[in-house]
């Protein structure tokens, strides 16, 4: 499982301070780095704040993935963003999002990217990211 950066309000970190993984499965539910695009493979990400300040916290985090072909063309946003709202009392979260055909053959560089927006809808500030390891995508 990759690990990533944590980006948190300046605030000491006895306040609030995060941690960001996220890894590619399998339909069977094991890591791996080459998929079937037909296939039900997933990205599963876990995050987790914790601190004084996470009773304080209103709004949603929004988990999406990144996608950049190997040897060029544009970044990709291939699945829908995954939407959860903060859960008072608790500061861990997972998601997995499904990712069947949703990209085309070849090799991608995947990033998770973890944003937040506040009770009013405004960008949050808290937030993170996680490069995953290189994946293959077979027809």
């Amino acid at each position: 499982m990759a690990t990533g950066e944590f980006q948190v309000m300046k605030v000491p970190a006895e306040q609030l301070a995060g941690a960001l993984h996220g890894q590619v499965v399998d339909p069977g539910a094991q890591p791996t780095t080459v998929v079937k695009r037909g296939e039900g493979w997933t990205v599963d990400v876990s995050w987790e704040v914790t601190g004084e300040l996470v009773d304080w916290l209103a709004g949603c985090w929004q988990v999406q993935i990144i996608a950049d072909l190997l040897g060029g063309g544009e970044s990709r946003h291939p699945a829908s963003p995954v939407e959860m709202t903060f859960t008072p009392g608790s500061g861990r979260y997972t998601a997995s999002i499904p990712m069947r055909g949703e990209l085309d053959a070849g090799t991608y560089d995947l990033v998770v990217n973890l944003t937040t927006t506040t009770a009013a809808g405004t960008a949050g500030a808290l937030g993170g990211f996680v490069v995953l390891s290189k994946i293959v995508v077979k027809d």
